[in-house]
């Protein structure tokens, strides 16, 4: 009997551990802890959502914001992102605020910069990105944050135009932070070589800087290239692939012109890159450290949102147009009308849009016709801010608003 219940007890004890590490690794796909999710591409796998039709989004709760595009990132239990809050018509303050996940109650929010203003809608643009423990944020203003996550301290700040005389785009510093090891990395667009800059997340010291350009609306991707871990950024008419350390892999003189939607990396050695302006796409292949357009085509033309990769197509707003094309040829596989400029995530199998007036509407990822699973009008007014996913929940903003949905 003893000898059946230390076996019991063993196996117990086992089953446990390899739970816990299963769900350990499932663990990054359960937050959305940076601009446009954990592996920055707008999508997470081994999640399967019903139908809105056979299930209907159940709102969990609504709340007032401050005005602001940023994502809203979700990590350890709370909602982070970046708000502004207007003392008159013509000043006010951004911050960096954290709010709790299961209620959208504020935990706290920093002051980070002053508000900046613009008749296409006021406040910050760039989504934070969170780490282990802090938080790092870049105003519209051009500061480079570090908060503390458990009570929002300001650890340290960095300003771009003081330091680096970086110019502010027409639209305010849009890029968002990646963090990489030890090091914060961003676009700075600064003079003497520090278009591109590592910071070092503890201190906020410069690690390394690279590169020529003024700051643009693109935020590097992060991700491996034939193996090879590397940042890209796209920057103006150039494409470029640094190592973590700073060191340049190659670069390539781009016919795309300032693209706002993130490159995409594909297929292990590929790169799509589509902007508002002919040519719309190219995609890229880097052989031996050699990038080399293989295709281009006028059929997706990202303005401010950026496409969806998933099993050789190309889901995203062709202008103001849903529309899936080949990756391969470019050829048009679908399209939908009536969603403006809208955006949209990948969650499983499915399509999660979000039109520009609120409409959250759910479409089966696939190129073989345009299959809608259901919609709601889920938030309403101005929407330009792609949704968020994490624990079986979208999250979304607008310029006044957030709202949480349960989706599972």
């Amino acid at each position: 009997m003893k000898k059946t219940n230390l076996l019991f007890t063993i196996c117990a004890l086992l089953f446990s551990t390899l739970l816990n590490h299963a769900s350990a690794q499932e663990a990054p796909n359960q937050e959305w802890n940076q601009f446009r999710g954990a592996n920055r591409s707008g999508s997470t796998d081994n999640i399967e959502l019903m139908s809105f039709t056979d299930k209907a989004p159940k709102l969990v709760w609504k709340k007032k914001l401050g005005d602001g595009f940023s994502e809203l990132t979700i990590s350890g239990g709370n909602i982070y992102t970046m708000i502004s809050v207007r003392k008159d018509s013509i000043t006010g303050d951004e911050f960096i605020a954290a709010f709790d996940e299961k209620t959208g109650n504020e935990v706290w929010k920093t002051r980070v910069d002053n508000m900046f203003f613009d008749t296409f809608g006021d406040g910050p643009r760039s989504t934070p990105a969170i780490g282990e423990k802090n938080v790092y944020s870049l105003s519209s203003y051009g500061k480079l944050s570090a908060n503390s996550k458990k009570d929002g301290k300001t650890l340290w700040q960095v300003d771009f135009m003081k330091e680096y005389g970086s110019k502010i785009p027409r639209w305010g510093f849009s890029s968002s932070p990646v963090i990489v090891g030890n090091n914060v990395i961003v676009e700075v667009g600064g003079t003497d070589s520090r278009a591109f800059m590592a910071f070092d997340k503890k201190t906020g010291k410069e690690v390394w800087k690279k590169g020529e350009g003024i700051a643009t609306y693109n935020s590097p991707v992060h991700g491996k290239i034939n193996d090879k871990e590397c940042i890209i950024f796209a920057n103006g008419r150039k494409v470029y692939s640094l190592t973590t350390a700073g060191d340049t892999l190659w670069t390539y003189n781009s016919p795309i012109s300032n693209p706002t939607g993130m490159p995409i990396v594909f297929d292990g050695n590929k790169i799509f890159i589509s902007a508002v302006r002919n040519p719309g796409f190219i995609v890229l292949e880097v052989n031996n450290n050699k990038a080399t357009e293989i295709s281009r085509g006028t059929s997706m033309k990202n303005d401010y949102s950026s496409s969806i990769y998933h099993d050789g197509y190309v889901y995203g707003f062709h202008v103001a147009a849903l529309q899936c094309i080949s990756v391969k040829t470019g050829e048009k596989k679908w399209t939908k009308r009536g969603y403006g400029k809208g955006s949209l995530i990948r969650i499983g199998d499915q399509l999660l849009v979000l039109s520009d007036k609120g409409k959250l509407i759910q479409v089966k990822a696939t190129p073989d016709a345009y299959t809608e699973l259901g919609n709601i009008q889920a938030i309403d007014g101005k929407s330009w801010t792609a949704p968020s996913f994490a624990n079986g929940k979208i999250y979304l903003r607008n310029l006044t608003e957030m709202a949480c949905y349960e989706l599972k």
